[in-house]
């Protein structure tokens, strides 16, 4: 009897939305467990999920580019002798007079890894590419090909679903963005000593454990709506950005509160190294978000809340400028915060009070990293 499989809690909040990317088992194929079996993307997360169990594929019950929430049956998983759905030991139907045409096999598409991340970067519907490869398999110049040729492309599903739920994020919530630039010349300072003496803490654990630190301060900076009521969560689950090829992963720091700057650090990298290398992560639950584009070049943007979150702090690059510095013109560091709360409860002055906090303590970080 084949088991029904569900995406597991663990992927996303209860009532979450999410669709499904890509399977990467076909019906009849066989699958182990702890074997890759399908992608699923909730709000900017795309994850990835593993079979519990061997067996075989029997029925796909939500194909590519559906909508799926926790709990719902994804596929049929059984012995290689198992029934499908409507083998159940029912007697069969009797023929019709007139047969009906027979269905067409539905065409496997062998694709590159590259060439599927750059048909859902550029929206090519990549059922629809020829492929150049050997037996037919689909290369990222095929896609790109695609793309270059002047059809038509639909958006991608996960262009959909991303587009929708930011769409719903600015529709539904009252954003309001502050920026300030910060004089980061003795935080790099710090952290070139500490590099020199061994330690792993990068700049992004710096400005964690710093926003961490405002949170225990300001804790009505992660507290969520209900109603007409704010309620505020017990602890600090940090959320930050992790870029995995073209997606855009958040995975979770839980209990950001109960570590030190070395925990921090140490876990930031664990997290980071997981979500590369396409590992299970925990990605649900962050109370506040931190979204840093200063690697890619980006001084100051614009981040878009991820509800319930009421907030989200975005970082731009390491900047260097001239300044005035007690009188004097000097070199100094700099970078640019952006804050978006939403002003449905937050309003600008706790806003710029709780980033206030973190730039003193960017600027000033002797004291409180000793003590972190």
């Amino acid at each position: 009897m084949p088991n029904e499989f569900r995406l597991p809690p663990a992927v996303a909040e209860p009532d979450a939305e999410g669709f499904i990317v890509n399977w990467f088992k076909a019906e009849g194929q066989a699958v182990r467990a702890g074997e890759l079996l399908l992608e699923v993307q909730f709000d900017k997360v795309s994850t990835e999920v593993y079979a519990d169990a061997d067996g075989v594929v029997q029925a796909i019950l939500v194909p590519q580019g559906e909508m799926v929430k926790v709990g719902v049956p994804l596929c049929l998983i059984g012995d290689a002798g198992d029934a499908g759905p409507a083998g159940t030991g029912t007697a069969p139907a009797a023929p019709k007079e007139t047969p009906a045409p027979p269905e067409q096999p539905t065409r496997e598409v062998r694709a590159t890894p590259a060439a599927r991340r750059i048909a859902r970067e550029l929206g090519v519907d990549i059922a629809g590419v020829r492929g150049s490869g050997p037996e037919g398999r689909i290369t990222e110049d095929d896609v790109r090909g695609a793309a270059a040729s002047g059809r038509r492309m639909p958006l991608s599903p996960a262009q959909k679903a991303t587009g929708a739920r930011m769409l719903a994020s600015l529709r539904e919530t009252a954003q309001l963005t502050l920026g300030r630039e910060v004089d980061v010349t003795a935080l790099t300072a710090l952290r070139e000593a500490l590099k020199q003496s061994g330690s792993p803490v990068s700049l992004s654990d710096l400005l964690h454990r710093a926003v961490v630190l405002a949170l225990q301060e300001l804790p009505r900076m992660q507290g969520v709506l209900d109603n007409d009521a704010v309620v505020l969560p017990e602890g600090i689950n940090l959320g930050f950005a992790v870029a995995r090829g073209d997606d855009l992963l958040v995975p979770v720091i839980r209990q950001a509160d109960q570590l030190d700057l070395a925990a921090l650090a140490a876990e930031r990298q664990r997290l980071t190294a997981a979500v590369r290398a396409g590992r299970p992560v925990d990605y649900v639950g962050a109370t506040f978000t931190v979204t840093n584009l200063g690697v890619q070049g980006v001084d100051f943007f614009t981040p878009v809340l991820n509800p319930p979150q009421p907030a989200i702090l975005g970082v731009g690059r390491v900047l260097e400028r001239a300044a005035f510095v007690r009188g004097e013109v000097r070199p100094v560091k700099v970078i640019t915060l952006s804050l978006t709360v939403d002003h449905r409860l937050i309003n600008g002055a706790p806003a710029a009070a709780f980033l206030g906090r973190i730039a003193d303590r960017l600027s000033s970080p002797t004291g409180w990293v000793n003590r972190a």
